[in-house]
């Protein structure tokens, strides 16, 4: 005798669950991927290989809270979205890898590599002038793998905590628009694969987080329960006539 699945009732605890710890954090962290996408920010990092703010969907999730993402995932309710974050972690797998792929191909390049270490010559010229700047032998060590980092994260400018953030100001353009002998990374098909990967996660961001927003709604409005934890007596009735002292 096969056992009937029934829906969730009104006012429901799963479904309450889902909307606070799995929808909620979801589209919170999504809406922020897609404004870094926008902006080009891929948080990328060199010694991790990973972006460090764009995360499987999974990880914007409270540890605590796996069992209750599974049982999102796995409830007819929510038929669809198991594929859809598939596709979005499928996403962020090959803007990781395609960045990767960018910045060995930097680390290989004799001529990028010459042309830091002429950089950092320039910079250690500069800071017998500018003593304020930081010194050369603080940046000196993986200076090659941060150009590489802050290219592949389209970085303007760096806060001026950073040991680096001197030698940026004064040689981005270098590395952006480079000599002639070298070639310029914006050419190069590894950071053309790049770009097409981080225009595609977008896409796919932009379509979850959209699906989350409407499912989310539709949850709410459907088993009556509200959209975000508050305080108060649900109980109570809001008309300040009728909870007025007797």
């Amino acid at each position: 005798m096969e056992t009937q699945v029934k829906n969730p009732p009104r006012h429901s605890n799963r479904v309450q669950a889902w909307v606070w710890m799995i929808l909620n954090p979801g589209i919170e962290a999504l809406r922020r991927e897609v404004t870094l996408l926008d902006e080009g920010k891929l948080t990328w990092q060199f010694y991790s290989r990973k972006c460090e703010y764009i995360l499987r969907f999974a990880e914007y999730i409270e540890p605590s809270q796996s069992p209750n993402l599974e049982d999102f995932l796995t409830d007819a309710v929510n038929a669809g979205f198991e594929q859809k974050i598939i596709a979005h972690d499928k996403a962020v797998l090959q803007v990781e890898t395609a960045a990767s792929r960018f910045f060995d191909g930097l680390m290989q390049s004799q001529l990028f590599l010459k042309e830091a270490a002429n950089a950092l010559d320039e910079y250690r010229s500069r800071t017998r002038q500018k003593p304020q700047y930081p010194d050369a032998d603080l940046i000196e060590k993986d200076l090659p793998k941060y150009v590489a980092q802050y290219l592949i994260n389209g970085v303007m400018l760096l806060p001026e905590h950073y040991s680096t953030h001197k030698f940026w100001e004064e040689f981005r353009k270098v590395f952006e628009h480079s000599a002639v002998e070298f070639e310029p990374y914006r050419q190069r098909e590894s950071f053309q694969d790049l770009k097409r990967s981080s225009a595609g996660l977008k896409h796919t961001s932009e379509n979850l987080l959209n699906a989350l927003e409407k499912h989310r709604h539709g949850l709410c409005s459907t088993y009556d329960i509200p959209a975000a934890p508050f305080f108060g007596n649900i109980s109570q009735s809001a008309d300040p006539y009728l909870t007025r002292s007797r």
